[in-house]
């Protein structure tokens, strides 16, 4: 038996071989390196070298240098710095306008509670005591004891949101502190703007933050510095008062024809609420020529608009740079459409009072107003 399994072993490890060998010498080929010589090793496979230096295959030509990588913040620096210049344009500016505006001690001693926001009382005087009697002639000043003011608008600024420009009609019939009852631009006349602050403060419920007045020389200055100005008439007026003679329709004005332009009253059918509608148009109108870039990025120009307009101004001493700007800024945003602009709720029917006529607020809808910024 144990001869029979010896032989049985030795005939399955032959037939185990001549399976190996039965496998073609070309697959084989592939290994051929593996295997050591019969006279090396055992089993006939020969002795595995690794290959040399000389017989490793050449190493790949190295090709041409990478470029450098491209710098793809070069456009960023350009705008930082076109910022930066900007900034420091903007900053120029309303240093120039700061140092040259004058400054008085306009508000009052006691005012209300603060309401919301930023509110600026913009008053346009027409005060002629700093003005020469050529001035006088030329643009159809007269002369007129005291100072009232024919202009009064109510600028409210948000901490978010858009602004509100609110006109005063200057006979508006209202209390005034310590003098009854009268016409509102008579308060100016009786205790000046902190008098005049007062007012408006106890009409309207809102607290005044900034007084800002310009008198009528300045409206002329200001629009010939920016080469005139496009305000558009809706009717044609030729008013022997004011000196003012156009046509109806777009056109460009001069210094002395934008003045008898807000300033005249007795040849418009609405009266002191027209004279009121042309003011926020003339306001608008220099908004708008002073953000065209035609007008903004000539340095020249607007360094003489910020001189000119600077000394036209008077603000009360604490107004700073920083409220100016505000200011500014919230003007822009009302020539852009961006704001509303409107004008204190009136009744239609005539009042008289001491033989006088005024203007009699519709008081609901004024309250409501004044509310809708903040007014108490």
């Amino acid at each position: 038996m144990a001869g029979h399994t010896d032989a049985m072993g030795d005939t399955d490890r032959n037939r185990r071989a001549a399976k190996h060998d039965d496998v073609p010498p070309e697959q084989l080929s592939h290994y051929e390196g593996l295997f050591r010589p019969a006279a090396a090793g055992r089993g006939g496979q020969q002795p595995y070298d690794a290959p040399t230096a000389a017989q490793a295959p050449p190493l790949a030509p190295a090709g041409p240098a990478a470029p450098p990588a491209k710098r793809t913040w070069g456009w960023k620096r350009v705008v930082l710095v076109i910022i930066a210049v900007l900034l420091v344009y903007m900053l120029s500016l309303a240093t120039v306008f700061a140092l040259s505006v004058n400054k008085i001690s306009a508000m009052p001693a006691i005012q209300i509670p603060q309401t919301q926001g930023t509110n600026y009382l913009l008053v346009g005087s027409d005060s002629r005591g700093d003005i020469s009697a050529k001035e006088r002639s030329q643009l159809h000043l007269g002369s007129v004891e005291g100072q009232r003011t024919d202009t009064i608008m109510l600028l409210h600024v948000p901490l978010l949101g858009t602004p509100t420009l609110i006109s005063i009609p200057r006979d508006s019939w209202v209390p005034i502190p310590g003098h009854g009852e009268d016409k509102i631009n008579a308060a100016y006349a009786l205790g000046g703007p902190q008098l005049l602050i007062q007012t408006v403060e106890n009409t309207t419920g809102v607290h005044i933050d900034n007084y800002v007045e310009i008198g009528m020389v300045g409206i002329a200055r200001i629009t010939d510095t920016l080469g005139g100005l496009e305000l558009c008439p809706d009717r044609k007026y030729n008013d022997e008062k004011s000196g003012l003679n156009v046509k109806k329709g777009c056109q460009e004005m001069d210094g002395k024809t934008a003045l008898a332009y807000v300033r005249m009253r007795y040849s418009d059918p609405k009266g002191d609420l027209g004279r009121a509608e042309r003011q926020q148009e003339y306001m608008k109108a220099v908004a708008t020529k002073t953000i065209n870039p035609l007008t903004w990025l000539n340095p020249f120009k607007m360094f003489a608009m910020s001189s000119t307009a600077g000394d036209s101004l008077t603000v009360d001493d604490g107004t700073g740079i920083v409220d100016d700007s505000r200011m500014a800024v919230a003007m822009g945003m009302l020539a852009m459409g961006w704001g509303e602009s409107t004008t204190v709720p009136t009744l239609k029917d005539t009042y008289f009072v001491n033989g006088q006529a005024a203007l009699k607020w519709d008081t609901p809808k004024a309250l409501e107003l004044f509310a809708s910024i903040g007014g108490a």
